[in-house]
């Protein structure tokens, strides 16, 4: 059992709940708890956090089951859709990949959150890196997640208009540990920009400026004050000062997508390179893997990066990988 808690300021809300409910009997109460705080403008990065995982428990197949249905499926994106920011765009060490449009959201039962580190670029864009323990299901990749402490990096944006924070990009580190069986597991479904021609060549542009940057070792120059990354060996940065240029060399990219709102562009793509040295001490896959940035326009109409995601996926199950059947998870040998 896990216990988490949510605490957001400015309207007092502070509460605690354990995560041992049926989805379908719990999503009223869930929605007005999730839903407080993300109307809240001065909630912290931590109730952000916790708010976006509980409105995922609120999401699915009941707690402790394995798989969806198809209505279960249709009800999980209405539930999520008022959450996401028209340019969200969410990357999964699985390899899945989603804008606002295609995204169906995880099947969580329960989770712990913690490490959770804040950062404020703007006055309404905030920055979270955390960490999570849950027990979680990808309904439309067949896979049954980890239940480690995996990292997370989610960045939000307020929008004035609906008076609520939305979810921006997503960038979740947990790697599959079971296939449900009889289904194929999804590693990359591909996906297709839906930005004009001009946006998408300026997504573009910013991803080979940022390369030529790290290839010169002079990434700073495009990094926000207050940016944060993290990749998938485990590592991390918060803010500029905890910064290290990385040392890379001969990177390749291929298979973009952006979104954009307004000043926000989110890109997601694949890279290679062929030597890359992490944080001075952490050597990264030479094999193409999947990268997440989130860019910020300023006054100055300058475009910096606020989050990197960098990933390294299976490209297929890892060897050993259960298979469990749909139905109840305690069932399970995992």
């Amino acid at each position: 059992m896990f216990a988490t808690k949510i605490v957001s300021t400015g309207a007092c809300l502070a509460f605690s709940v354990f995560l041992l409910f049926s989805n379908s009997s719990s999503a009223i109460t869930a929605e007005l708890s999730y839903d407080s705080v993300f109307k809240e403008k001065s909630a912290t990065g931590s109730g952000l956090a916790h708010a976006l995982f509980y409105l995922l428990s609120a999401t699915g197949s009941p707690y402790g089951t394995v798989g969806t249905t198809a209505e279960q499926d249709k009800a999980s994106k209405a539930l999520v859709k008022p959450y996401l920011d028209p340019a969200f765009q969410l990357q999964r060490a699985s390899g899945e990949r989603y804008t606002a449009e295609t995204y169906l959201p995880a099947d969580v039962d329960d989770y712990e959150i913690g490490d959770v580190r804040e950062t404020r670029p703007a006055d309404d864009v905030v920055v979270v890196r955390y960490s999570v323990r849950t027990t979680q299901t990808l309904p439309d990749a067949a896979l049954v997640m980890s239940k480690e402490k995996a990292p997370r990096l989610t960045v939000f944006h307020w929008n004035s208009v609906d008076a609520s924070w939305k979810i921006l990009s997503h960038a979740n580190f947990n790697t599959p540990v079971a296939a449900v069986c009889d289904k194929e597991p999804l590693i990359d479904k591909g996906l297709e920009s839906s930005v004009s021609l001009d946006d998408y060549k300026l997504g573009v542009s910013l991803i080979e400026k940022w390369i030529t940057l790290l290839d010169e070792g002079n990434s700073r120059i495009m990094l926000n004050p207050q940016a944060q990354g993290q990749n998938a060996g485990g590592m991390g940065y918060t803010t500029m000062s905890e910064y290290k240029d990385p040392i890379v060399s001969k990177i390749h990219f291929d298979d973009v997508v952006v979104s954009r709102n307004g000043r926000l562009i989110v890109v997601s793509y694949y890279a290679k390179v062929d030597q890359a040295l992490f944080q001075e001490s952490q050597m990264l896959s030479a094999e193409m893997t999947p990268r997440l940035l989130t860019f910020l326009q300023g006054d100055d109409e300058s475009w910096s990066l606020i989050a990197t995601a960098t990933f390294n996926p299976p490209k297929e199950l890892p060897q050993g990988t259960a298979c469990v059947p749909a139905g109840k998870l305690e069932d399970a040998q995992l």
